[in-house]
């Protein structure tokens, strides 16, 4: 019994795997309102991590969602000089359901969500050979 529970560990891996990237993906991609915003200025932060000084900067984004009209900051600050926020620049945000205040830049290409599926089909996949040449 024991050895059947161990044998089957790499399919339950798998199968969490493919879940936790089909999660992140619908997480990403579908919770909340997508809408184009106008970046109407910036916030600087400057924060200190792991004893380390950083330029932070957070988007000042106008909006409207359902006829309303929002102009608030990202719900999030990113480190400077990983996105560039400029006045006046289009930007693809998504907005939380419950509180239309919060929203947070839509970030394309994101590549971890694909090796999350991809690995758990890989183990699946790699376990399914090993088990029919040795088993």
């Amino acid at each position: 019994m024991a050895v059947k529970l161990i044998l089957a560990s790499p399919v339950v891996i798998g199968i969490f795997l493919i879940l936790t990237g089909v999660f992140l993906y619908i997480r990403r991609t579908k919770l909340g309102y997508h809408t184009t915003g106008v970046i109407t200025g910036v916030n600087k932060l400057t924060a200190r991590r792991a004893k380390v000084k950083m330029n932070m900067e957070s988007p000042v984004v106008r909006y409207t969602v359902k006829g309303k009209e929002y102009n608030c900051p990202a719900d999030k600050y990113q480190v400077e000089g990983v996105s560039t926020f400029k006045k006046g620049q289009k930007i693809e945000i998504r907005v939380n359901r419950k509180n239309p205040r919060i929203f947070n830049p839509v970030t394309k290409g994101a590549v971890f969500e694909p090796f999350f599926i991809f690995g758990g089909v890989f183990i699946i996949l790699a376990y399914a050979v090993i088990y029919v040449r040795y088993f």
